[in-house]
């Protein structure tokens, strides 16, 4: 048995929300042929699961960079989310008005407010963002909160990773997960534990896998899987951590079923 993890915006979906036929036709062989096939995204289930839809594959779901693990029946087999002082916190530091944040739960996406950004910001997700000018108020009353999504200008996102870990260290992980977005997990979540605890699951080799992927929050991923795959258009040094590159998801896919 083998194992296919695939990212979604910019590696199995392009900026227009469309995925290649060539593509879906090689996941689709890939299936026919007894690999397991894993979608692997900041997005949470509700969005993958449209991505699911247009494929017509039963696969797995790492949703919100590794903080759930969704089965091929749409149970979850894995959760991991923030407890709720670290969650109060983070949202504190987070939530400067030249940033937006985006707070993420199972349920849904949510903002404080609604603004002319915000607006911006939720034309990428597949779901709408849902205005909740209460969140910080359910958050402290135990909201479980996976992931935190910041968007904005790169100096100010460099600048709140370094913050981030300054007040955080290691009780966080934070990494770009879009050219203008950064997002924050619970420290130890992330796509390559995630990846791990599927690999178990199904009693999968690391020799029996392969990834692709074209971020940051990729990476670790990247090294948890014997084969990956760094979109050629990814950043130097995300195409530097991959022991293969590609232009297009069938791309790798063929190479593992030629393995």
């Amino acid at each position: 048995m083998k194992l296919f993890v695939s990212d979604i915006d910019g590696t199995l979906m392009d900026k227009s929300k469309q995925i290649r036929k060539e593509d879906i036709d090689a996941i689709r062989l890939a299936h026919q042929q007894g690999v397991q096939i894993c979608l692997a995204s900041g997005r949470m289930y509700e969005e993958i699961k449209v991505v699911i839809d247009m494929l017509a594959v039963p696969c797995y779901a790492i949703c919100q960079n590794g903080a759930t693990v969704v089965g091929l029946d749409g149970t979850v087999i894995g959760a991991n989310k923030f407890q709720t002082d670290l969650a109060l916190s983070v949202q504190q530091i987070t939530a400067p008005a030249d940033l937006v944040t985006v707070i993420c739960s199972a349920e849904g996406n949510y903002v404080a407010v609604r603004t002319t950004e915000t607006e911006r910001v939720g034309q990428r997700f597949l779901t709408p963002l849902i205005v909740n000018n209460q969140v910080v108020l359910d958050i402290s009353k135990g909201m479980p909160i996976t992931k935190f999504s910041i968007y904005g200008e790169v100096p100010l996102l460099e600048q709140m990773l370094v913050t981030l870990d300054q007040h955080f260290g290691g009780r966080v992980t934070a990494s770009f997960s879009d050219p203008d977005g950064i997002d924050v997990m619970p420290g130890g979540v992330d796509k390559g534990a995630a990846v791990e605890s599927l690999m178990q699951l199904l009693g999968i080799r690391k020799e029996e896998t392969a990834c692709i992927g074209d971020s940051f929050n990729d990476l670790a991923m990247f090294r948890s899987c014997s084969r990956s795959f760094a979109m050629s258009h990814a950043h130097g040094a995300v195409l530097r951590t991959a022991t293969h590159q590609a232009d297009t998801v069938d791309q790798a896919l063929n190479h593992l079923l030629a393995v």
